[in-house]
């Protein structure tokens, strides 16, 4: 686990982590010379029950709180350290706002320099202590006296510490592994390294995420946790990651590196903000802050979407928009600091990571951030669903789920019925079958408009639907399954309409059937019949639609009486393999290769054989397939 240590400045947070864990946290020449954490310094020990414990040890002057922002977001518990001979003082009482608002509520109070003060005042500065923490998320945490010096009170510390880190739950390996990235640099002879607290899932040697914002592909060259080389980081550990394929001119501090669908890229967020009591005010619509989330801190301007402006001490739903993108999911937490003078006023958690427009004190976009923020899978994608039909990339991104929980989420709701798949798409019950129905009215009226016409094209049935042409594509292949509607190529019709014909007509198309048959296991293309009989695209349509004419695929046609030849015949090899190839077909059929795989392939739309691999396997039964 990781601890991130808290306090004002001076207090004596990198003296306590060396005399904790024997390594020296201050990295920079600057720190060493000053004796002041400028940048976030990194230590880890062994706890006595064997937990191996990161220590992230963060700024405790005001100028250097965005520094110390950078290093708890990924924090299991805080170590807060408050000098005995100073007390709470002003950088305490922010680190303690930033605590809270981020929500860690694990954490130990390390009162140091406790060698420098008598029993009485001890006393005096632990009943001071106890009432700065009241309202706070560490209001129960335990207190130790300390002195790293005289080192005194450590090994209470480190058992306290061990009690409080066995109480927590282990991080959950779910959404894809991520890092906010801390600290970047290369290595001679390794290129760039970045480093960070993984979370989300196991990161591993030679795995490919990218680097976001900006998706930029990378490949794991080496991870290190602790100085040690190790092949897979499970989360909650801090890590070292040597990337290949990665410039370090172009990464830096507040990129994420995480796998596909960890993360999103956004410049605009919907979240729940709370203002601390301490905020000199309401914050202003179109008022600018400055926004730190994980390791990265953007400008952010502020959009109400609640109808009155939050006031300190209250909470509400607003949209900020940021100056730059940045790397989110929905549960993140952040802290807002005001511009001029610089201090902590508010945080809170995202809803959407990606957010859209939406109107202010609009009651169904507030209910559905507060259904958003629940984070329930259910929910998310019944909300997404509700508008019209998506593919499944399109849902993941709308619910902000990752992959595995969105086919999982989506596999119960269709048991439950409530979800249908067509094919690429997938919508509620009720939204697919209105869409068929309106999909079923446009047909009707076009076949009342125009009795002689054949199908409408499904491109112009998607313009009429305003959806896009493979969803009716899709939606008009699922009717036809259910027997409502005929398919003939791009053309679809009510599945009871035919189209009438003239004598003449009637004639032209015996004769085209006719010219077909004549071809026999080799019949002519479609468009050669059609010129020898001198008929139309038209006629065939027709003949299609009521049945006479079997369209394997764009200029490959057969009779009836044909087609339900090859039916058989294809039908009798499954009587003695489970599985037939395409040359198989070919022999049986004493056809030409591309006769057999259009059969075929028009027999896998139609599910009465399925491809697997090189092979079919039958699906159907020995009814016709219409």
């Amino acid at each position: 686990m990781t601890v991130g240590t808290a306090g004002h400045v001076d207090h004596g947070k990198s003296t306590l982590v060396e005399a904790l864990t024997s390594i020296f946290p201050d990295r920079l020449a600057e720190e060493r010379e000053r004796g002041l954490t400028i940048d976030l310094g990194f230590a880890w020990f062994t706890l006595p029950g064997g937990r191996e414990v990161s220590v992230i040890d963060v700024p405790g002057h005001e100028r250097f709180v965005s520094n110390m922002l950078a290093g708890v977001g990924g924090i299991d518990a805080v170590l807060l350290v408050i000098a005995a001979d100073e007390g709470v003082m002003p950088q305490t009482r922010e680190h303690l706002d930033i605590i809270d608002l981020l929500e860690i509520d694990s954490g130990v109070v390390a009162l140091t320099k406790a060698d420098l003060v008598d029993d009485e005042w001890a006393e005096l500065v632990e009943e001071d202590v106890r009432e700065a923490l009241r309202d706070s998320a560490l209001a129960a945490a335990p207190m130790v006296h300390v002195s790293a010096e005289a080192r005194t009170g450590l090994d209470e510390l480190v058992e306290t510490l061990d009690n409080v880190l066995a109480q927590r739950p282990p991080r959950l390996d779910r959404g894809g592994a991520r890092i906010p990235i801390d600290r970047v640099f290369t290595m001679p002879g390794f290129g760039t390294v970045i480093t960070g607290t993984l979370s989300g899932g196991p990161l591993n040697v030679g795995d490919q995420p990218g680097l976001y914002p900006g998706g930029r592909g990378v490949r794991v060259r080496g991870l290190q946790s602790h100085q040690t080389t190790i092949d897979t980081a499970q989360p909650g550990r801090r890590v070292a990651v040597n990337l290949g394929g990665a410039n370090p001119s172009q990464t830096r501090r507040g990129d994420v590196l995480a796998v596909e669908g960890a993360v999103f890229e956004t410049r605009r967020i919907d979240a729940r903000l709370r203002m601390l009591p301490s905020a000199p005010r309401a914050l202003k619509p179109g008022e600018d802050v400055s926004l730190h989330i994980g390791a990265a801190s953007r400008v952010a301007r502020l959009r109400l979407l609640e109808s009155d402006p939050i006031p300190p001490g209250g909470s509400g739903w607003v949209q900020w928009r940021l100056d730059a993108p940045i790397a989110a999911r929905r549960g993140d937490r952040y802290v807002i600091r005001r511009l001029s003078p610089a201090n902590t006023i508010g945080g809170g958690s995202v809803a959407r990571a990606l957010a859209r427009h939406a109107p202010r004190g609009d009651e169904a976009v507030l209910d559905s951030l507060t259904r958003a923020a629940s984070g329930d899978p259910a929910t998310l994608v019944r909300d997404a669903l509700a508008a019209g039909l998506v593919t499944m990339a399109q849902l993941a991104r709308r619910t902000e789920l990752d992959s595995a929980a969105t086919e999982e989420t989506v596999a119960d709701l269709t048991a439950a019925g409530e979800v249908r798949t067509l094919r690429s798409y997938l919508g509620s019950v009720p939204v697919i079958e209105q869409l068929t129905a309106e999909l079923l009215s446009a047909l009707r009226t076009h076949h009342e408009s125009d009795p002689g016409a054949v199908g409408l094209p499904s491109s112009e049935v998607a313009r009429t639907m305003d959806l896009p042409a493979d969803a009716v594509s899709e939606l008009a292949a699922a009717a036809a399954a259910e027997g409502s509607v005929r398919l003939e190529g791009p053309r679809v019709s009510l599945a009871g309409h035919t189209v009438e014909m003239s004598e003449s007509e009637q004639r032209t198309a015996h004769r085209l059937l006719a010219h077909l048959d004549q071809g026999g296991s080799t019949p002519p293309s479609l468009a050669e019949a059609l010129t020898a009989a001198g008929g139309t695209p038209r006629l065939a349509s027709a003949l299609a639609q009521d049945g006479r004419l079997v369209v394997l695929a764009s200029d490959i046609a057969l009779s009836r009486r044909t087609y339900e030849a090859w039916l058989r015949a294809v039908r009798e090899l499954f009587d003695s393999a489970p599985a037939v190839s395409v040359r198989e077909v070919r022999d049986a059929l004493g056809t030409s290769r591309k006769y057999a795989l259009a059969l075929l392939e028009y027999l896998d739309s139609r599910a009465i054989t399925r491809r697997v691999g090189d092979a079919r396997l039958w699906l159907g039964d020995d009814s016709e397939p219409d």
